[in-house]
């Protein structure tokens, strides 16, 4: 290894930001009311809308204390990581490591292996979750045997610098690069990072540094520990045959061989030697006579498939029909992926639901929670595949009792036009006011009266009642999209299973529930809002205090029995995990 001489600049040193350092030479919605029976259309992987800004994911240029290095003693270092690199293995982030390693006079800074452990854990699960394929060529490197010393502690704090980007940016543009495929473009981090780390190095606190990167939501420690066991298997999974009926209980099929073999590696249902007895028996035991297979869909399997359907959020029926028989066929290197990209998805969230409203759009459910504890939980309907629910943070902050509902223009253009043009009492039947523009000034106008094929400008505004799509109550957040939590007149939706069905909006099922809750709070009682609910007339009621309020994509996470749990994808937005998926090899490798 070429040694590094460091030369001492005496009574030198300047303040230099980011900007300095890296001038050196070497370096809308609402309801719909008449959209409710209509099944979602085909899955879109079109990025969410999101409400933050997509900032560039560098830190603000903060002022950091650095030595003034000599030009000639960093190229001097950063020939001296060529040398020490097999050949064909490059750094991407060569200058700001030749400053690193000219600051610690080439000399390792992953001397404790528990440090290097910690770390290229965290790297196997960026590997997998296929946000960025420079991840899984780190992990390879970091796999391959001969690269080894000095080489592999750069190719260590090469992966860490990118990382570093990473987890610096995310919780600013992670509803950009966690739900759209391909978004995350990589790039070396703040200096004032950079600067801890080395800080974190030459104080002993290393491995203290690396814990801090890792998500640090309460879920993650049992995410991570799901992980490994998903990654080992590595046998081919059994498949069943798609079919165009469902499986029932009771039924007979060639497919229920597979079918126990996938219930048993699950640990879904105990194995008995029958998973496998359809295929060829071991040598020696060619004269054994074989055990007969049951074709028979019963039992235990049945049992078996309702456990496996509540993992993933299904009517728990017993039958399978083609989404149910799609899940089964997900091979646990799949749902590795789709997990570990999950994990990513972690630091979105605050670090634990100790106060406000949750709702996890793929698995269409509220959760309310003051000081820790859980006070409602309610199914809801999000937005349809083509009408997308937003990533959003917000804050509730007031109830309607009897709300009207104003029709989004884009609504009325698609929605509303097309059936008034089949039936001029449509809009009449439906409570609707026609307004001739969204003017102050503008002025009622009978819908029988115009001719919407013309075109116009006009406002629609549903009365309150039972008819209205808001349904008696509706919950304002601030946001640009117009989204808001509400209640709906048709809950028989609630029982579907898939329930991606509104234009955007958050219907509750429980609205009545939550109303009850807030308004209690501000000191109506239940006569008050029965009184008012019976008088129809609309009221706007401040809440106590401003509620925190978070729409959030999680399609898989653990549950409190430690079981990996795992929704439809219904927006697309898991399609970066089939890349996570191509780094299997290596990241086996960094878990053990």
């Amino acid at each position: 290894m070429l040694l590094v001489k460091r030369k001492i600049i005496k009574n030198l040193a300047v303040k230099c930001t980011l900007t300095a350092l890296m001038a050196f030479p070497l370096g809308g919605c609402a309801a719909d009311e008449d959209l409710n029976n209509q099944a979602p259309a085909a899955i879109s992987a079109e990025a969410p809308v999101t409400t933050e800004g997509e900032q560039a994911a560098t830190a603000e240029t903060t002022a950091v204390e650095l030595p003034v290095q000599d030009p000639v003693v960093v190229a001097q270092t950063r020939d001296a990581l060529l040398a020490a690199l097999p050949a064909g293995v490059t750094l991407k982030f060569m200058p700001e490591l030749s400053s690193v390693y000219t600051t610690s006079e080439m000399k390792s800074l992953w001397e404790d292996e528990k440090v290097q452990k910690l770390f290229e854990q965290q790297l196997a699960e960026m590997a997998l979750a296929g946000i960025q394929p420079q991840f899984g060529q780190w992990a390879k490197l970091l796999t391959q045997p001969e690269i080894t010393g000095i080489a592999r502690d750069a190719v260590l704090s090469d992966a860490l610098l990118g990382y570093m980007h990473f987890v610096e940016g995310v919780k600013t543009n992670g509803n950009r690069w966690l739900y759209n495929k391909g978004s995350y473009k990589i790039a070396a981090p703040s200096a004032e990072m950079i600067v801890q780390w080395q800080q974190a190095v030459k104080n002993g606190n290393a491995d203290k540094f690396i814990q801090s990167l890792a998500p640090q939501n309460t879920f993650y420690s049992k995410m991570h520990d799901s992980l490994k066991p998903l990654v080992e298997d590595v046998q081919p999974w059994p498949q069943m045959t798609l079919a165009k009926q469902s499986l029932r209980p009771g039924n007979s099929h060639k497919d229920v061989p597979v079918l126990r073999d996938i219930l048993t590696r699950s640990g879904l249902i105990k194995g008995d030697g029958e998973a496998t007895s359809h295929n060829a028996t071991a040598e020696g035991e060619t004269s054994a006579p074989k055990k007969k297979v049951s074709l028979v869909y019963s039992g235990e399997l049945v049992d078996g498939v309702k456990r496996f359907q509540q993992m993933y959020g299904m009517e728990t029926d017993g039958v399978i029909g083609n989404t149910t028989r799609e899940a089964l066929n997900m091979a646990p290197q799949t749902r590795a992926a789709i997990l570990a990209l999950n994990i990513q998805r972690l630091r979105l969230l605050p670090n634990s639901m100790e106060h406000g409203i949750f709702v996890n759009i793929p698995d269409y459910s509220l959760a309310y929670y003051v000081n820790s504890e859980l006070i409602l939980e309610s199914r809801v309907i999000v937005g349809s595949v083509k009408r997308k629910t937003p990533l959003m943070s917000s804050a509730l902050n007031n109830v309607v009792v009897n709300p009207p509902w104003n029709v989004p223009v884009k609504l009325i253009r698609e929605d509303l036009v097309p059936k008034a043009k089949r039936d001029a009492e449509y809009l009449k039947r439906g409570g609707y006011t026609v307004y001739s523009g969204w003017g102050k000034g503008a002025t009622v106008v009978d819908p029988s009266t115009i001719d919407w094929s013309a075109g116009g400008n006009y406002r629609l505004q549903q009365a309150p009642g039972r008819g209205n799509a808001l349904g008696r109550f509706k919950f304002n957040m601030p946001n640009d999209d117009a989204i808001y939590l509400h209640d709906t007149p048709n809950h028989r939706l609630f029982d579907k299973n898939m329930r991606a069905l509104s234009s955007g909006c958050i219907r509750v099922n429980k609205a009545s529930e939550l109303a009850n809750i807030l308004l209690n709070e501000v000191g109506w009682d239940d006569n008050k809002i029965q009184n008012t609910l019976k008088r129809g007339s609309t009221t706007y009621t401040n809440i106590r205090e401003e509620i925190p309020v978070q729409l959030y994509y999680m399609t898989s996470w653990v549950s409190n029995s430690g079981t990996p749990e795992f929704r439809t994808d219904i927006y697309g937005y898991d399609s970066a995990a089939q890349e996570g998926i191509k780094e299997l090899p290596q990241v086996e490798k960094l878990l053990r």
